[in-house]
């Protein structure tokens, strides 16, 4: 495989790192950008709107890592 191939492999082995982070890992990742943890929930307490945001977001970025690794690797695979 060429460097480029490689080098978008490691982009979407990153993008899919920080997806993963976002949506499982919450709390390091609000640590890491400064923000406080989660509070802890109570039962007449509304959900944090923000865990929603990182999940879906989350998700997003970690599914285009996965594709964009897949396809490009692929591609390189059955081109060459």
């Amino acid at each position: 495989m060429s460097a480029h191939v490689i080098a978008v492999d490691l982009v979407a082995l990153l993008f899919a790192v920080v997806g993963f982070h976002m949506a499982f890992r919450q709390r390091l990742v609000r640590r890491l950008i400064g923000g406080a943890a989660a509070r802890p929930r109570t039962s007449s307490e509304d959900e944090d709107p923000v865990h929603y945001a990182l999940l879906i977001f989350g998700m997003m970025i970690l599914a285009f890592g996965i594709i964009l690794f897949g396809f490009t690797t692929l591609y390189a695979v059955m081109t060459t």
